[in-house]
This record gives C-alpha cells, sequence and structure tokens, in this order.
C-alpha cells in the first residue's frame, strides 16, 4: 500500500465504485482485493482493520468456504452495501449525497503516470478509470470481435474495451466502448479515432463511447445510426480532478445502464420500421 494511502481511503474507494453498479455490489478476486491495500502479509490485526473498515462503510462481506482473510487468492469476494436503516425524522440520503470523488492520491497517481504504449494507455489508466466508474472484472471484454459491414463485405473488427452488464455479451447488454491510443506527446486525438468507437458504438448500440491516448480525453454520447452525436467532455489527464464530478455522473455503471434501457426503446420503433 502506498505511504500515502490509509486503509480508508482504499475501502472508501471501493465503497464509491460499488455505489456506482445497479446493485449496488461487487465481486473482487481475493489476490485483486488484498492487492489494492498493498499488504505482502495478511496479519491478523491488518485482517481486522480493513473489516472494520468495510463495516463503517456498511460494506457486508460474502465468501465462499473460507474466513474472511484466509481465502484463496483465487477465491471471490463479493461486497454488497446494505443501507443502514434510519431513525424517523432524520431523513433519507441519497445516491449523488453519499459518492464522493476518489482521494485525493488516486488522482495524483492517475496524472503522475508515464504511458509508452498503447497497453499501458488501457492498463494503467482507462483500467482504474473503469474500476471507478463501478464497472466489474465481470464486465469487461478487452479486444472484443465485433461484426460489422465495410461496404458490401463483412468484416470483424476489435475494439480495446467493450463493457457489459455482467457476463452476458449480447448487443443488449453492451454499455460502453472505449478506444485506446498509444500516448503521443503534443499530438491530440484525431477524428479517425473517435470514428471507430463511433463504429463499434453503433453495431453494438451503446449510449456512450470514450477515446483516450492516456493525455487527452473525449467523451461521446451516442444517438442512433442517423442523429448526430455529441461529444460531451474532451480535457486533458492532468483536469480530471476538475471534471471528475460530470464525468462519474455520466458514465458511472448505474447511470449508463439507465441510459442504454433509454436508448434502447428510443431506437426501438427505427428498428420495426426497418424491419429489424
Amino acid at each position: 500500500m502506498s505511504k500515502h494511502t490509509t486503509i480508508e481511503e482504499v475501502v472508501d474507494e471501493i465503497f464509491q465504485s460499488i455505489l456506482a453498479t445497479p446493485k449496488r455490489q461487487r465481486r473482487l478476486l481475493s489476490k485483486t482485493f488484498w492487492d489494492k491495500f498493498g499488504f505482502k502479509v495478511r496479519s491478523q490485526e491488518r485482517v481486522e482493520e480493513v473489516r472494520k473498515a468495510l463495516d463503517q462503510r456498511s460494506l457486508m462481506i460474502r465468501l465462499e468456504d473460507a474466513a474472511f482473510g484466509e481465502e484463496d487468492r483465487e477465491k471471490w469476494i463479493i461486497l454488497t452495501y446494505i443501507e443502514p436503516k434510519l431513525e424517523p425524522g432524520l431523513g433519507v440520503r441519497t445516491l449523488t449525497q453519499q459518492i464522493s470523488p476518489p482521494p485525493d492520491a488516486w488522482f495524483a497517481t492517475l496524472e503522475g503516470r508515464l504511458f509508452e504504449s498503447e497497453r499501458e494507455v488501457e492498463y494503467y489508466f482507462i483500467a482504474p478509470l473503469l474500476e471507478q466508474l463501478g464497472f466489474e472484472e465481470d464486465d469487461f471484454a478487452i479486444g472484443y470481435p465485433v461484426q460489422m459491414y465495410q461496404g458490401v463485405s463483412r468484416v470483424t473488427k476489435e475494439a480495446d474495451f467493450v463493457l457489459f452488464n455482467g457476463t452476458e455479451r449480447t448487443k443488449e447488454a453492451a454499455l460502453l466502448i472505449v478506444e485506446a491510443k498509444k500516448a503521443s506527446a503534443g499530438r491530440p486525438l484525431t477524428e479517425d479515432a473517435a470514428g471507430q468507437a463511433r463504429a463499434y458504438a453503433m453495431w453494438l448500440t451503446t449510449p456512450y463511447y470514450l477515446v483516450t491516448n492516456g493525455d487527452e480525453v473525449r467523451v461521446y454520447l451516442f444517438r442512433g445510426a442517423v442523429a448526430p452525436d455529441v461529444m460531451l467532455m474532451n480535457f486533458k489527464r492532468s483536469e480530471m480532478r476538475q471534471n471528475w464530478d460530470l464525468f462519474f455522473k455520466t458514465l458511472n455503471k448505474a447511470a449508463v445502464v439507465h441510459r442504454k434501457k433509454e436508448l434502447s426503446e428510443m431506437l426501438a420503433p427505427d428498428a420495426r420500421n426497418s424491419g429489424g
């Protein structure tokens, strides 16, 4: 664990990502979970500190067949947020009030990265962002094959990231396209990069697509095959903190699931009229 990151900050980071999921639940491999804390040894004292921090966030722990902290690294840890019951007259807390930005140490780490390849952009920049947005391991499809037409020819292209709603790999479950480009100092993203991501969004009908080279971030709203798309956000990685509220509000998993439903309903008449 970084000397600048406490157990409480790591748990809060996990907590915020859980709130961004529709089911208020995340499933993490034990090795993924404990690596976040940076522990070389899971001592009883450290395990209890983590358990206490999870309890304070009303996060329930569920394991298959082992005690928390003693499970094998390949076992799943399921964390579920249980809404606390409030006393009468205290009011009801909203999701918006509960969600706060990641800790400063998280932003500092993200901003301080140097990327030497497209793969590093994917691993060190895109993956941490998606996790903060509430997407889980089961949602990720990396290098996902998308079948489409170029002219009259049917071709298969490979999207860098397609985010689905769980393990189902269908058009109906596709939520978000993320296209990664190699980091190039001083060179902005091209329209070709956005066009490539849009083509994937069109065939999978994802409500949003994101394009980044690790320095510049663009977020687009997909509005169907006919209506022009809208670029919702365009900012530098160094500006992530000041843009985080809108970025999170737009692309957290729960919000994207909701928008996918709206887009599907909006495009349904077009599908019927075209015989689809």
